[in-house]
């Protein structure tokens, strides 16, 4: 499958997630009680379709560190995110600096996984983080 139709497709997934959180928040929602249940209800849909596709829920023992540390990072950047849709004026204003974390993982990826940045990307790399810099202008 195509990854830019994917991620395409998750991008209106992730603004739905978005929408719903702001509007819970507003209406009260505290942060760790949004993050809970989101989490609980992930979890108990990613576990149904591990049953369903038969998927072999054991990892090599190496796997387990970097999935505490995934679930860790999660977890704070999570809390961090739903305290930002809280207080921002406007959630697509959080949304657009969580998305350019993707400038973070370019860079990174270049250094852990010999990943390349042609020079048109590395325009979109500097347009972004120009974006997050007006964002974030008062």
């Amino acid at each position: 499958m195509n990854w830019f139709l994917l991620a395409f497709a998750s991008l209106f997934m992730f603004a739905g997630i978005t929408l719903i959180q702001k509007h819970l928040l507003n209406l009260g929602i505290h942060p760790i009680i949004f993050g809970l249940y989101l989490m609980a209800f992930t979890f108990a849909l990613f576990l149904i379709t591990a049953i369903v596709t038969k998927q072999n829920i054991i990892v090599p023992n190496i796997w387990i560190i970097f999935l505490i540390l995934a679930g860790v990072l999660a977890l704070f950047g999570n809390l961090a995110a739903t305290y930002s849709f809280k207080f921002a004026e406007n959630p697509g204003y959080t949304q657009a600096i969580i998305s350019a974390s993707g400038v973070a993982v370019l860079f990174a990826s270049i250094f852990l996984f010999k990943s390349e940045l042609t020079p048109l990307k590395l325009v979109g790399v500097l347009l972004t983080t120009i974006g997050i810099i007006f964002l974030g202008w008062k």
